[in-house]
C-alpha cells in the first residue's frame, strides 16, 4: 500500500494548475503566523510603559490594536478564499480524470466493483477527499509557521523559559504518531464497511422483485442491521481515536505551563523579569496551545 506522501503525489496534478490561490492562501498563512507573536508583544509594551510609567501616548493603543487586528482580519480571508479556489479547482479536475479512466476501464472493473461504491467515490469522495487534504495540509503549515514565530518570540523573551515549553514537543509528537496509526487504519477499515453497506443497499433496490418473491426481508434485514452496525463500531472507534489526541495535547500544555510558572515565578523573586515581560510570556505560551491542538486534530482527515 503507498504511503501518504505517495498517495499526496498522485494529486498534486490536480492543484499544479491552481497554484496561484494556493500562494495565496501560503501568503496569508504567513502574515498570520507572523502576527500571531505581536499580541503578547504589545501587551508587554502596555503593562511595563503604559501602566507603570505613563510613556505611551493613548491614541497608540487603538491604533495598534486595530491595525493589528485588521492585518489579520484580511490575511485570513485571503487564505480562506484562496484555498478554497484551489480545493474546488482540483476537485473539477480530479473528477474528470476519474471519469475519463471510467469511461476507458475494462470491462472487468465493472463486474468488481459496485455501481454504489464507484458512484460515492467519484461524486462525494472526491469533493469531500481533496478539500480536506487542501484545508490541511494549510493548517499544518498555517500552524506549523504560528508555532516557530510563538517559538521564536519566546526563546527572545526568556530562553530558560521556553526550554521548560519545548520538552511539550516530543511527547505531542509521540501520542500524533500512535493515534495517527490506529486513526489511519480504523479509517480505511470504516470506508469498506461503508462500501458494503452501500452495496447492501443498492442490491435490494435493485433485486426487490427476488427479495419479495423468496421472502427474503428478514434475511436481508438481518444483512443490512449487521453492515449497518459494522459501520457504527469503526465509526466509533475513529472518534474515541481522534477525541483523545485533544486531551492528551492540553494535559502535556498543563504541565508545561505550570512548569513555566513556577521558574517565572522564581526568576521574579531575584529581579530577572518584568510584569509585562512575564504576562507576555504566558499569553504567547497559552497561544502555542491553539496551534498544537490543531496539528493534533488534522491527524484524523490526513
Amino acid at each position: 500500500m503507498p504511503n501518504f506522501l505517495q498517495r499526496l503525489a498522485r494529486l498534486l496534478p490536480t492543484i499544479r494548475h491552481s497554484r496561484a490561490g494556493l500562494y495565496a492562501a501560503l501568503l496569508g498563512a504567513l502574515v498570520t503566523a507572523v502576527t500571531e507573536p505581536m499580541i503578547p508583544a504589545l501587551m508587554n509594551r502596555l503593562l511595563d510603559q503604559g501602566f507603570s510609567k505613563g510613556q505611551l501616548p493613548l491614541w497608540m493603543v487603538p491604533v495598534a490594536i486595530i491595525g493589528l487586528f485588521a492585518v489579520r482580519s484580511v490575511s485570513g480571508f485571503i487564505s480562506q478564499y484562496g484555498l478554497a479556489w484551489t480545493a474546488n479547482r482540483a476537485v473539477l479536475r480530479l473528477r474528470e480524470a476519474m471519469f475519463a479512466r471510467l469511461l476507458a476501464s475494462a470491462p472487468a472493473l465493472f463486474s468488481q466493483q459496485t455501481a454504489s461504491g464507484m458512484t460515492n467515490t467519484l461524486v462525494y469522495e472526491a469533493q469531500g477527499g481533496v478539500i480536506l487534504l487542501v484545508g490541511s495540509l494549510l493548517t499544518l503549515i498555517r500552524d506549523t509557521l504560528t508555532l516557530l514565530a510563538l517559538l521564536g518570540y519566546l526563546l527572545w523573551l526568556n530562553w530558560q523559559l521556553t526550554l521548560v515549553v519545548a520538552l511539550l514537543f516530543p511527547a505531542v509528537g509521540l501520542v500524533m504518531r500512535v493515534l495517527g496509526k490506529r486513526l489511519h487504519r480504523v479509517t480505511v477499515e470504516g470506508q469498506e464497511a461503508t462500501d458494503k453497506l452501500a452495496y447492501v443497499v443498492e442490491e435490494n433496490m435493485l433485486a426487490w422483485r427476488i427479495v419479495r418473491l423468496h421472502g427474503a426481508q428478514q434475511q436481508q434485514g438481518r444483512r443490512f442491521r449487521e453492515r449497518a452496525d459494522n459501520v457504527r463500531r469503526l465509526m466509533m472507534k475513529a472518534v474515541v481515536a481522534g477525541a483523545t489526541m485533544t486531551p492528551v495535547t492540553q494535559m502535556l500544555a498543563a504541565c508545561a505551563l505550570s512548569g513555566v510558572i513556577t521558574v517565572a515565578l522564581w526568576q521574579s523573586s531575584s529581579g530577572g523579569s518584568t510584569v509585562g515581560g512575564f504576562v507576555a510570556f504566558v499569553m504567547a505560551m497559552l497561544q502555542l496551545v491553539a496551534p498544537v491542538k490543531h496539528l493534533s486534530d488534522v491527524v484524523a482527515p490526513l
